[in-house]
C-alpha cells in the first residue's frame, strides 16, 4: 500500500481551471491543495544514517556556533554586562 501525500500550493486564481476561476474574484491569489497515493519514488525520504561520533561532532560544532553557554539561560542583562567588563579591559 502506497503512502498518501500532500502538496499544497499557492496560486493566482488566473491559473485556475474556468470553471473554478469564476467562483473567485480575478488577481486574488488561493491555495490548491492535491492529495493522493504517492509512487514509489515520491516517497518520504529515509534520513541518512549517521553514528553516534558524528552525531556528537555536528552537535559540537552547532554548540561552538551558538556559544557553549547558550543553553544556560543567560539573561540579557548578564550578557551586556559581561560584554561590557571585557569592553571596560580594553580601555584600562
Amino acid at each position: 500500500m502506497s503512502e498518501i501525500g500532500r502538496i499544497t500550493r499557492t496560486v493566482s486564481v488566473e491559473e485556475l481551471p474556468e470553471d473554478m476561476r469564476s467562483k473567485f474574484i480575478s488577481g486574488t491569489p488561493v491555495n490548491v491543495t492535491f492529495e493522493g497515493e504517492l509512487s514509489a519514488s515520491e516517497g518520504v525520504a529515509t534520513p541518512p544514517s549517521i553514528s553516534p561520533e558524528e552525531l556528537e561532532q555536528r552537535l559540537a560544532a552547532l554548540r561552538r556556533i551558538w556559544g557553549a553557554g547558550a543553553d544556560l539561560g543567560t539573561t540579557t542583562e548578564e550578557a551586556v554586562q559581561r560584554i561590557r567588563a571585557l569592553r571596560d579591559e580594553w580601555d584600562d
